[in-house]
Formats: C-alpha cells, sequence, structure tokens
C-alpha cells in the first residue's frame, strides 16, 4: 500500500488532453438529426487501449488518462469495442446514447486486476448550477475493494464499490482529497491531492490504477454547465430546527470562509442526502 503524500497526481485533461473531436459519428443523411454527446475514458493505467465506435476506429493506441471526444453519436444502442494488449479477446460493451445530452463510457479495471477490464457508463447531469458553484462526480473504477473518499481528512462518501460513482454541488475552490480502503483511517490509496473545482463547470473524477502495484492515478474533466443566481454565500441554511448548519455559517462568516463551511454545514445538515450515489451495472 502506498503511504507517501503527493505520490500521486491528479491529471487534468482538459482541452489539449482530449483526442480529437467533436466527431460526428452519423451517416450522411443523418448530419442533421439530434445527436448525443459521448466521451470515451481510457481507465486502465499503465497500457495503451485501441477504440472503436460501431467497428469504426476512434482511438489508436490511446495512452491512460486520455479522453476521446467529444463524440457526436446517433440516439440508441451502439457497440464500444476496446483492445488492450495483454487481454486475450477484445472488451465489447453496448452503450445507449441519450437524444440529447451528455454520457461518459470509462473502460478500468476490475477490483481483481487480473480480470479483464470492463466498460461502466455515467450520464452527465448538465443541468444548471448555483453561481459560484461546481457539481463534483466522484467515480471509483480503480482495482481496490469498496473505498471512502475523505475531504480535508473528513470521510464524506462512504463505502463506494468499484463502478459506483456519486454527485454533489460544491463552491468553487481548491479541496484536499484522498481515497481509503473503507471504514479505515488510512493509509490512502490514492492522494492527499488537492482538487481544484472551479465554478460553472460539471468536474468529474476517475480513480483508476491497481491500488497493489503502487499505480492509483485520477483522470479529471471539467465540462462547462449553465449557472443561475448570483453566486453570493447563502445567508442561511436550511436544517430544520436545531440551527447547526446557520451556527457553523455565522461563526465562520468574519475569517472569510463562509463558502467552505456552508458547504459542508449542508452536508451535515441534510443527513447524506445533499448527494447521490448513482450505480450503475458494468458492461461486459
Amino acid at each position: 500500500m502506498v503511504t507517501a503524500r503527493g505520490r500521486f497526481l491528479l491529471a487534468a485533461v482538459v482541452g489539449t488532453g482530449v483526442i480529437g473531436g467533436p466527431l460526428l459519428i452519423v451517416g450522411p443523411a443523418d448530419a442533421a438529426a439530434p445527436a448525443g454527446t459521448v466521451y470515451l475514458v481510457q481507465g486502465v493505467a499503465g497500457t495503451s487501449a485501441s477504440m472503436t465506435v460501431d467497428g469504426q476506429v476512434v482511438a489508436k493506441d490511446a495512452a491512460a488518462k486520455s479522453i476521446v471526444g467529444p463524440l457526436r453519436l446517433a440516439p440508441g444502442e451502439h457497440t464500444l469495442g476496446v483492445t488492450v494488449p495483454g487481454t486475450a479477446a477484445p472488451i465489447t460493451a453496448r452503450i445507449q446514447v441519450p437524444r440529447t445530452g451528455s454520457l461518459d463510457a470509462i473502460v478500468h479495471r476490475q477490483v481483481d486486476p487480473k480480470a479483464a477490464p470492463v466498460v461502466t457508463t455515467y450520464a452527465n447531469d448538465v443541468s444548471a448550477v448555483a453561481g459560484g458553484s461546481s457539481r463534483l462526480v466522484v467515480a471509483h473504477t480503480a482495482a481496490v475493494g469498496p473505498a471512502d473518499v475523505r475531504v480535508k481528512g473528513k470521510v464524506l462518501f462512504s463505502n463506494i464499490a468499484n463502478g459506483e460513482a456519486l454527485t454533489l454541488t460544491v463552491p468553487a475552490g481548491t479541496y484536499p482529497v484522498d481515497i481509503v480502503p473503507v471504514a479505515t483511517t488510512g493509509p490512502a490509496v490514492l492522494g492527499p491531492v488537492d482538487l481544484k473545482v472551479s465554478a460553472g463547470k460539471l468536474t468529474r473524477v476517475f480513480a483508476i490504477g491497481v491500488a497493489a502495484t503502487g499505480s492509483m492515478d485520477a483522470v479529471v474533466q471539467e465540462i462547462p454547465v449553465p449557472t443561475r443566481g448570483s453566486g453570493k454565500a447563502p445567508s442561511h441554511v436550511n436544517a430544520g430546527t436545531g440551527g447547526q448548519a446557520q451556527g457553523l455559517i455565522d461563526a465562520s462568516r468574519d475569517n472569510g470562509r463562509t463558502p467552505q463551511i456552508a458547504w459542508y454545514a449542508g452536508v451535515l445538515a441534510v443527513g447524506g442526502a445533499a448527494f447521490a450515489v448513482r450505480r450503475r451495472r458494468a458492461s461486459r
């Protein structure tokens, strides 16, 4: 288990890290038809991979952490093919592309790193966020068992299994994040690392790699989303009759930490209801 702080770096794959795109994969007669947006994430650490969509090559020898896209695909079912060196056969998965909207499909290792990689899909929530906020998505796609995600040393997301993801809306800022085996205090299998989230963005984080070999890493990408409201810190948080969350905000206002405290207070106040764990079955 790797314990050295800072050994792992969050690699931001924004703009220049994206392979190709936007690539429209529809027939000539369908050029004006509705299309969904798909991002293919190469999440098998330590190797390259080639990818096809419906038999058409969209990436050849893509390095780990590459994001292929955005691909514009006709709505409906498509077949994703992935060839990873060392696997007995190409990996195939059927992905369902929405009529509109955005979808991630990541090829990644299972908990058992000796098993063939799988493809898991995640729908991207690109709806509006409050001004000054970001929507943060963390996906567990690494070869490690159920894990807890800690922010500033506090567990905010617990018992996340391989293939699962969670979503939380947070104020823009930089947050120290690490991942530890479930119900432990460490050592971390990833991080701590400083994760920057920008206002008006959907920030997606994919944990990848193999904990046992010290190859844990992360892929980070941002997608712009619309904003609403002024982005000012809330004057109060509706936390029922106890007032604990409001007390934390009032106590912190003088030292300029209102957005961060408001976030933590809000999470505590709703007892975890502020975030949603989205389970997705891996397509094999």
